[in-house]
């Protein structure tokens, strides 16, 4: 792709505002990068010209032929004239939205506004329902994982059927969402996975040290894992697709030997056990069980409360009438 002019119209600031703050971080280091070269740069490294491509097609850069790349003079000029710490705030915040929908792509298939904001709150905890609405609505689409139904934001593939009304009213009932800490939602947008789980760690280790591999390798495989988890892929499919290359496309996973292969699968069922799933609201296994024997207890403890007999209290003839009037009880109700 070569584009060596630009839309104009980009110049306009409301323009310029709205293509500069949607940028992710990644976009953005690129762009800030390409300003301190007025004369251009040559990308050689593909997720740079990925990001160059991208910028180009939102007019913020020309990618030349051979891979030069180049900001517009005009649209550097235009950029140092609104560029300012509000905009710089509400890029910062755009970025959080993007953070905030990738984690609840891993942790829910349905969740209601209010748990969109909760995420929102654990960076931004004074910004109120219309404001995460607004950002929510201008997410661009490849950040944009959820649809609204009902009232609801539903995993995009979860309308179909209605799997979402299936997930809340016959799976879900009343379990409450997990709301995960600041450092888990940076680490699933940037990871796809928990690796500081311990289970995950140990995962990610063997595959590095079985297959010889770099951690960023053994992390995507890792998230692969953790995706057909959440997927509820049956553990022998599981397993051959990890073997196979599955969706990274890298066949060189097979097993070197039965005792690896035995090894993979206790530290994929390990694993499982401690991966945060849709199906729960974003609870692990363990957190389950400790929520139902809970739930468990206080319907016991309700149950035994309701089938308790009644005491009755026999009132002496010389005391206070429980009716309140103050009299005796034997010149009062006790009369009768």
């Amino acid at each position: 792709m070569v584009k060596n002019s630009f839309d104009r119209e980009i110049l306009q600031p409301e323009v310029l505002e709205e293509k500069l703050t949607a940028l992710g971080e990644s976009e953005m280091d690129l762009f800030r990068m390409m300003l301190d070269r007025p004369a251009g740069a040559i990308l050689t490294v593909d997720t740079d010209i990925m990001l160059a491509e991208l910028l180009a097609s939102d007019d913020l850069m020309m990618l030349m032929p051979d891979n030069k790349v180049i900001i517009p003079s005009d649209i550097r000029e235009a950029y140092r004239r609104i560029w300012s710490d509000e905009l710089i705030l509400k890029w910062r915040k755009r970025n959080w939205m993007y953070k905030c929908l990738e984690t609840g792509r891993y942790l829910y298939g349905v969740m209601s506004w209010d748990v969109l904001k909760d995420l929102f709150a654990l960076r931004y905890p004074h910004a109120d329902t219309a404001e995460v609405r607004e950002l929510f609505k201008t997410t661009p689409v490849y950040y944009q994982w959820f649809t609204e139904r009902d009232g609801k934001l539903v995993l995009n593939g979860y309308e179909k059927d209605n799997y979402y009304k299936y997930l809340e009213q016959r799976i879900q009932g009343d379990i409450p969402f997990y709301i995960p800490s600041k450092e888990e939602v940076e680490e699933l947008y940037e990871k796809g996975s928990l690796l500081s789980r311990e289970s995950h760690a140990e995962l990610q280790k063997f595959i590095q040290d079985t297959y010889g591999c770099d951690a960023d390798t053994a992390g995507l495989k890792v998230h692969e894992l953790y995706e057909a988890v959440n997927n509820r892929v049956r553990l022998n499919d599981a397993a051959e697709a990890f073997a196979t290359g599955g969706t990274s496309g890298t066949p060189d996973f097979a097993f070197p030997s039965d005792e690896a292969h035995v090894r993979f699968i206790e530290l994929y069922m390990e694993m499982s056990r401690e991966c945060r799933v849709r199906d729960n609201r974003g609870h692990d296994s363990f957190e389950m069980v400790s929520f139902m024997a809970e739930k468990n207890k206080a319907a016991d403890a309700s149950e035994s409360k309701a089938n308790a007999p009644v005491r009755r209290v026999k009132t002496g003839r010389n005391d206070p009438c429980p009716c309140g009037s103050g009299k005796k009880y034997k010149n009062c109700c006790g009369r009768n």
